[in-house]
């Protein structure tokens, strides 16, 4: 799982880079916000040779979340495509945590204990 802050310039080592997958010339990261299902898509060129042919092991990718920022804090899948021919190559969990004063929902607590309620949302 990653964690991101909303806002801010946040760093991804990935071991994505033209060494060990010379075939893609770009890679795509989507993130779509677990209860909202918004999709936001950011597209990591891989053909600046001075970036991403130095390490054979990793690259190192700045995603500016202060200029392009995601919508919600909360959870998010993200799924990381190939280009061409958009194959996937990552999928995984992503904790955007951000600088929100109150909860967006109110809290009920019951008086009984024995009582548990559960809200069931449906896709």
């Amino acid at each position: 799982m990653l964690y991101l802050q909303k806002g801010q310039e946040n760093t991804l080592y990935l071991n994505i880079n033209n060494n060990s997958r010379d075939t893609f010339t770009d890679y795509t990261l989507t993130f779509t916000h677990v209860m909202s299902k918004e999709v936001k898509n950011y597209v990591i060129d891989t053909n600046d040779a001075n970036e991403f042919f130095q390490n054979i092991r990793y690259c190192t990718i700045t995603l500016d979340l202060e200029t392009d920022d995601l919508n919600y804090e909360g959870q998010y899948t993200l799924e990381i495509y190939g280009s061409p021919g958009t194959q996937k190559v990552y999928n995984g969990m992503v904790v955007l945590e951000g600088t929100a004063e109150s909860n967006p929902f109110t809290e009920y607590i019951s008086d009984n204990e024995v009582n548990e309620n559960y809200i069931y949302i449906q896709e």
